[in-house]
């Protein structure tokens, strides 16, 4: 079912991630003080007074003030969001001078031709609301709206409104998108900049995520689902988990908490690693994660395109057998873990390595009969048998 889509937009630091949050009844996006947390597109399927809809949160426009890399991806992410939203709520901070906005992106909003709601947050008191809400009048938008995504007031007022001009998609019979889902959840893991961004976007075939090379791009866990030979799975995006510091900015800590939640929340992971580079301490770490979890594990050696040009690891040539030993060498507790090398550029490997998660899947979920488990024990009795203590008899298991 094709659901209405309302795009959250506004300027960094507006407290959209907040309000996005507060709509959906969960911590779904990392929220934070510092400018810029937000960078990805994230979705939830919303029901508010028999009404379905889809709401994404986007990132602040212009965050960083410059035409950086990285700036251009996120940018090009609010774009998408603008284009396939029925509805746009501009959501801009109570507190502060409306001269303060960007005109300029207000009025692309308008070009759009897509109806525009204002949202004036922050305004967490109830006294002299309407007073604070209105100087933002003058931006010309006619519906203006006194929120606190704190507190929630003045949300209800505001979803009746956005409910009210969304095509009419009701709840009759219960919809499908907030049923339990029965897809494979695969959640993409391992420390920053190996590639996972790049590895999810190819999967799905969509540019659903920002893709950088500094490190660190990717703060909140994105789940996409999608049917792979008629098998649903949902692919989970996840922060890079970095190298425990002293102190960290806030907006890593919350995305190292998700990303947590992402693994335990998983049935398979795929462990990426960077094959250019050596394996470090944090790939451990992740990997001793994923272990400690109890999940299933898909290794994905990644950037194999840039290793074969190369074939180093500091001053020692490898092949890609030699390779394969190096890695099994440094995780002899992933033993059970298939390796595949692959290229997150050319998708080289990626479609042998997805074929391996149902049967990992299927084995982590397999029934074992009682006959089967006691002559499985008798086997390896016979191999280890119990020792007698002193002269005790011998002990039965």
């Amino acid at each position: 079912m094709n659901l209405p889509i309302i795009a959250i937009v506004g300027l960094p630091n507006a407290g959209k991630s907040t309000l996005f949050n507060k709509i959906i009844g969960s911590q779904l996006a990392v929220t934070s003080e510092v400018a810029g947390t937000t960078r990805d597109r994230q979705y939830a399927d919303v029901a508010w007074n028999g009404r379905l809809f889809t709401i994404v949160d986007t990132a602040g426009l212009a965050f960083f003030g410059n035409e950086t890399d990285l700036e251009i991806s996120v940018g090009k992410q609010i774009d998408i969001a603008t284009r396939e939203a029925d509805v746009l709520l501009l959501v801009v901070d109570g507190k502060t001078q409306t001269e303060h906005y960007d005109r300029p992106s207000l009025l692309k909003f308008r070009k759009s031709k897509k109806p525009v709601v204002l949202a004036v947050n922050k305004l967490d008191s109830p006294k002299n609301t309407e007073a604070h809400a209105a100087p933002f009048y003058k931006l010309g938008i006619k519906n203006v709206f006194p929120v606190s995504s704190v507190t929630g007031r003045g949300i209800g007022d505001l979803l009746d409104h956005l409910v009210s001009i969304l095509p009419d998609v009701s709840l009759n019979p219960a919809p499908l998108a907030l049923s339990p889902s029965n897809s494979i959840a695969v959640a993409i893991v391992g420390k920053p900049n190996v590639g996972k961004s790049s590895i999810f976007n190819h999967i799905i075939g969509d540019e659903r995520v920002v893709v950088s090379s500094v490190p660190g791009t990717t703060r909140t866990a994105i789940d996409s689902e999608i049917k792979i030979n008629n098998v649903d799975y949902t692919f989970i995006d996840t922060a890079g988990l970095k190298r425990k510091a002293h102190r960290q900015e806030r907006p890593d800590v919350y995305s190292g908490f998700q990303t947590y939640k992402s693994i335990r929340r998983s049935d398979v992971c795929l462990f990426v690693l960077d094959a250019s580079e050596p394996v470090t301490s944090q790939d451990k770490s992740v990997a001793e994660e994923i272990v400690s979890q109890e999940k299933g594990c898909i290794v994905l050696a990644n950037k194999i395109d840039i290793y074969d040009k190369t074939t180093k690891h500091g001053s020692k040539d490898m092949d890609r057998e030699a390779l394969q030993n190096y890695i099994s060498k440094h995780f002899p507790f992933l033993w059970m873990s298939p390796v595949y090398f692959v290229s997150s550029l050319t998708g080289e490997g990626l479609t042998k390595a997805l074929e391996q998660i149902k049967p990992i899947y299927e084995s982590r979920h397999q029934q074992v009969s009682e006959e089967d488990l006691k002559k499985l024990l008798a086997k390896r009795l016979k191999i280890n048998p119990p020792k007698r203590l002193l002269d005790q008899k011998i002990p039965k298991v």
